[in-house]
Formats: structure tokens, C-alpha cells, sequence
């Protein structure tokens, strides 16, 4: 362990120390310090990755992206050979599904034309009301009276009728249901089609670099097992893997961190943290807690499994 080893690197110094020649530039040389704050190891790793698989289980026909290839949101990496079974499904789909759209456009353009028929009959009914009326009123008779009070009565009809049409938008409220219920069936058919179809394609499931892309054209894959890894190689994180019970108690998120990694002795890179773990583990006796560190900088020389020592800031 990286904090047991600075320990000796620290006792040894002393030691040898102790054991030089008493000199007057002697004297005045500096005393060791130990470093303050918590000490403990790590692993670098992207801040985000997605494991990709196949939604359903088929041959590889082609690969599209290759391992260490950036790749965007979206973005088909592989696709299965093609299945005539989902591609006729999918055109049978579309076609009731054009079907069902064109016999509710028709009902409803039937609708409407019915409503443009009775405002027109409305409009007659209430001109003839009015010509019985006239005639009613420069010759009071029997007859006149009867022909006014048809008239009415036929304009009331007309005003009936259109006050019920215009409440259903001018179809029967039977039919009207059953073609929305036809519409929205064949919806979604094809919208199962259309899944059935696009499974065939593995795309990425974000942006970033392909990581274990190992598939090749003719190889089975199974439903739901990875075959890829997508990985965020613009932001890292190193997770500790020996902070102990004692140690976790005095970080908090937001404290800040130095971090040096064996393969780059030589830098020192600036974090924080962003999350402490709520569980424990029992890790060779002792009980830990995996603690996230956001590095501040992103450096190329950055790989996926990277042993990083981190130094919590008092």
C-alpha cells in the first residue's frame, strides 16, 4: 500500500538522519514533514461508460467502428444480418397503418362536408321561414298560417340538427371511436415493426471511444450480452479501493484531492470529490468505503485501470 510505503520512505529518512555526522550545516538542515491530510489508492477510469449489447440474438453481417474509434450518441457501430420476417412485418405495418390514418381522414372529411350541408340547409330553411312569414303578414289566412308554421317547424329542425352534428364534429360518435381505436392499434404495430427492425443495428448509447469492440462479421451474439464498451474519455475519475472506516469519516464532498499515479511519478493532478459511498465493503480485515475523485484536468496520458495514489487536503 502506497501509505504504508511513505511511511518507511519517512523512517528511513529519519533514520539516516540520525545516523550522519553532527555538523554545523548539519543542524540547520530541514526536518522532514509528513504530508497532512488522508492518503489512499486508487484506480483511474472514465467518469461514465456503457456496456452495449443486442436487444435480440443473431449473426454479425458487418462492423461499422473499431476498438480505440471515437463514436457519437446514435451512431450504428454493427448490424445483424437483415430478417425478411421483421422487414414484412414492418411493411405490412405501415401499410394498415396508412389504412387506418386515410379511413379517419375520410370519415372525417365526410364529417365535415355533412356539417357544410346543414348550415347550407339551415340558411334555406330559415329564408323560406321568412318568405312564409311575409306572406302570412299581407294576407292573414288559414292556409298562410299553416305554410308559416311548417316553416318554422323546418328551420327548428335544421338548427337541431346542426347543433348535434357540430357536437361530433359532424360523424356518428360510434364510427368516429372505432377509427381512432383502428388508428391507434396500427400505430402501434408499427412501432413494434419498427423496433423489431432497427434491433438489428447496435448503436452507441453515448459519445465517446469504443472500448473491447472485439465483434467480428459472422460471429453469434446474444441477446443482452455486451460486445462493446462506450467510455468517456473526456472526463476521469479515480475511485480508492483502501480508504478505511477510520479515514472516511473526516472527507466530505467538495474537499479537494492531489492525485500522483505510478506510471507519471513526476505530476500531480488536482481533484475533488464527488461522491462518497454509502455501503461498505470488507476488504482483507478491513471495512472500506470507495470514495469518487473528479480529476480537474483531463491529461492524455490518462488510460482505463491507471494505479493513482490520493492525497485528501485537510
Amino acid at each position: 500500500m502506497k501509505k504504508f510505503s511513505l511511511v518507511i520512505i519517512l523512517f528511513a529518512a529519519a533514520l539516516l538522519s540520525a545516523c550522519a555526522p553532527k555538523t554545523a550545516a548539519a543542524s540547520a538542515a530541514p526536518a522532514v514533514q509528513v504530508p497532512e491530510g488522508v492518503i489512499a489508492e486508487g484506480r483511474v477510469q472514465p467518469a461514465a461508460w456503457l456496456e452495449q449489447s443486442f436487444s435480440i440474438p443473431g449473426q454479425v453481417a458487418e462492423v461499422l467502428a473499431q476498438d480505440g474509434q471515437t463514436v457519437q450518441a446514435g451512431q450504428v457501430v454493427a448490424r445483424l444480418n437483415e430478417s425478411p420476417e421483421a422487414r414484412l412485418a414492418l411493411a405490412r405495418a405501415e401499410q394498415e397503418a396508412l389504412a387506418a390514418q386515410q379511413a379517419l381522414d375520410a370519415l372525417l372529411d365526410g364529417g365535415r362536408l355533412a356539417l357544410a350541408n346543414q348550415r347550407l340547409a339551415l340558411v334555406t330553411a330559415r329564408e323560406a321561414r321568412d318568405k312564409a312569414q311575409d306572406t302570412f303578414e299581407r294576407k292573414n289566412s288559414e292556409q298562410n298560417r299553416f305554410l308559416r308554421d311548417v316553416a318554422q317547424a323546418q328551420l327548428d329542425q335544421a338548427r337541431d340538427a346542426l347543433a348535434k352534428l357540430q357536437s361530433t364534429g359532424g360523424v356518428n360518435a360510434d364510427q368516429l371511436a372505432a377509427a381512432k381505436a383502428r388508428l391507434a392499434t396500427a400505430q402501434a404495430a408499427l412501432t413494434s415493426a419498427r423496433a423489431a427492425v432497427d434491433a438489428q443495428e447496435l448503436k452507441a448509447s453515448m459519445s465517446g471511444v469504443l472500448v473491447d469492440a472485439e465483434l467480428l462479421p459472422g460471429a453469434r451474439v446474444v441477446a443482452g450480452q455486451p460486445v462493446l464498451t462506450v467510455a468517456d474519455n473526456a472526463n476521469w475519475v479515480v475511485k480508492t479501493d483502501n480508504l478505511t472506516e477510520v479515514d472516511v469519516v473526516s472527507l466530505k464532498v467538495g474537499q479537494k484531492a492531489q492525485v500522483v499515479l505510478d506510471a507519471l511519478p513526476d505530476q500531480t493532478l488536482d481533484g475533488e470529490i464527488t461522491h462518497i459511498a454509502a455501503r461498505f465493503e470488507e476488504k482483507r480485515g478491513d471495512i472500506t468505503y470507495t470514495v469518487t475523485v473528479r480529476l480537474l484536468e483531463n491529461n492524455p496520458a490518462l488510460r482505463w485501470g491507471l494505479t493513482a495514489a490520493v492525497q485528501f487536503q485537510p
